[in-house]
């Protein structure tokens, strides 16, 4: 793992969720429901908004996610998604090379913002996204929507211009 690249990844990914932090109470108050922690339930939206970050410092990155189970009461189906110590909690998260990327790791107790090996044994890649199209499309088209606030934020004021980093 190049520590360069861990720490402009970590960097980058504390901008994105420190511009997410505002965000959230948004999409919860549309959702109409308000968790102890406010990235619960966000990670989808939140690790497409990182990977735009990240491409927009050409660094390629893709989405990533498990599920252990479809539904609460459902039996797990696999090892998916992040381990939380106890059990396998449905995730999405970011892969850049042999890196993970979370900014919402912390609604199962983890650190705010993880840049981690992709062998990390927390997280388990399950077989695609397991959301409806139509849930997809909400997701990305919320995405899209955060760029132009992202670009005009002090979060991304405060980064480096964007520079290629070798793998």
């Amino acid at each position: 793992m190049n520590d360069g690249r861990r720490q402009r990844l970590h960097e980058i990914a504390t901008a994105a969720r420190s511009f997410l932090e505002a965000i959230w109470p948004e999409w919860h108050a549309a959702w109409g429901e308000t968790p102890m922690v406010m990235s619960r339930g966000t990670c989808g939206r939140s690790s497409l908004f990182l990977i735009g970050i990240l491409q927009e410092h050409g660094l390629p990155a893709h989405w990533v996610s498990g599920t252990p189970r479809l539904g609460d009461d459902e039996p797990e189906v696999g090892p998916h998604g992040f381990f939380d110590g106890r059990q396998w909690q449905a995730h999405a998260w970011v892969r850049q090379h042999d890196m993970i990327i979370d900014v919402t790791a912390d609604q199962f107790g983890a650190a705010p913002v993880l840049v981690v090996a992709a062998t990390d044994r927390r997280y388990a890649e399950g077989c695609g996204d397991t959301a409806l199209p139509e849930f997809a499309a909400v997701r990305q088209k919320a995405v899209v929507a955060l760029l132009p606030r992202w670009h005009a934020s002090p979060q991304r004021a405060i980064l480096p211009a964007a520079r290629a980093l070798s793998c």
